[in-house]
């Protein structure tokens, strides 16, 4: 008694020791009530600095349910893509990189939730590279099938490269532009020079896996260089993602959130919230694809019971 006594009151877990002690619950069940309630205040000091630099209607959009989730290194940002979306309303979305379409189809599940005016452009060559590995035609079928079932309407799949993509819009016209091609510092850096002209006066730049270093990955040293010009907030969590505030005009809950990096307290309930945010998406790609894989293998076993008697009574039609 004496040793869980002296756990109580010197362990993190004290205030759960003590219900344990005096009313019977299991240690556990305390402990997992007292961590229970400090995310929650963590939950609620964070989302108190997003309302600050946003408003609650801007929070709203964060904690929408994602439309789309496939396999993607980009899972745990499309809560601030509907995020950042609602903040700058853009007129022109351009995703250079878009794969599978986690993050350009979550910019435009955005545009359609907020019923903006919007026109969303997807620039890739659907063949792949070294750093996202090199893949055949049947990923473009699938994200184009996928655009014209949800998005047509507004959104364009672009199958060419960014440079010879770049000509085909005006300088100052892109409000919202990402960058998720090759990784290289070369590559990145050759991106960012022929795209940044493109962006308008509230424009924003998102460079992902700023937080990759590894595989000859340059996106750091880029977003390095663009600190020098321009405000930006950093995000670790996802591969990391890069937000680089470009015009000289930027809306005020963007303008507010670039600012919040320099405040060491809001930076990190800022990060804290999205990564939360994120990390759900992520957990409800992998549980999805768990239940599909169960779904196949429950299906598959079906079918061969199913064939059992049949091979039987032919095995016995044949003696």
């Amino acid at each position: 008694m004496i040793a869980l006594v002296f756990f109580a009151a010197s362990s993190p877990f004290g205030e759960a020791a003590v219900v344990s002690l005096c009313s019977g619950v299991s240690l556990i069940d305390s402990m997992a009530q007292v961590g229970h309630r400090e995310r929650e205040r963590e939950r609620e000091s964070d989302q108190l600095s997003i309302s600050l630099i946003a408003g609650d209607e801007g929070v709203k959009a964060a904690f929408w349910r994602p439309a789309h989730l496939p396999r993607s290194a980009w899972l745990e940002h499309i809560p601030f893509a509907f995020w950042i979306v609602s903040q700058i309303k853009p007129g022109t979305i351009v995703e250079l990189g878009t794969h599978f379409g986690a993050s350009y189809f979550a910019f435009c599940q955005a545009v359609e939730s907020l019923s903006l005016d919007t026109r969303c452009y997807a620039v890739d060559t659907w063949k792949g590279d070294e750093h996202a590995g090199f893949y055949g035609g049947g990923v473009f079928d699938y994200v184009n099938a996928y655009n014209n079932a949800q998005y047509s309407r507004f959104s364009s799949l672009i199958r060419a490269s960014f440079s010879d993509t770049a000509s085909y819009f005006e300088d100052g016209s892109v409000d919202l532009l990402h960058v998720d091609g090759l990784h290289t510092e070369a590559a990145v850096r050759s991106d960012v020079e022929t795209w940044l002209p493109k962006l308008s006066r509230r424009g924003v730049m998102l460079l992902h896996d700023v937080n990759v270093r590894e595989r000859d990955f340059g996106v750091a040293a880029v977003l390095k260089q663009l600190r020098v010009q321009y405000p930006v907030f950093e995000f670790l969590h996802g591969h990391g993602l890069g937000v680089v505030g470009v015009g000289d005009e930027l809306s005020a809950g963007v303008s507010n959130f670039l600012k919040a990096n320099g405040d060491a307290t809001a930076r990190r309930d800022i990060t804290n919230f999205f990564a939360r945010l994120g990390r759900a998406c992520y957990d409800a790609q992998v549980v999805g694809r768990i239940e599909q894989d169960r779904s196949k293998t429950l299906a598959a076993g079906t079918k061969m019971r199913r064939a059992v008697p049949t091979k039987l009574l032919k095995s016995e039609s044949e003696k």
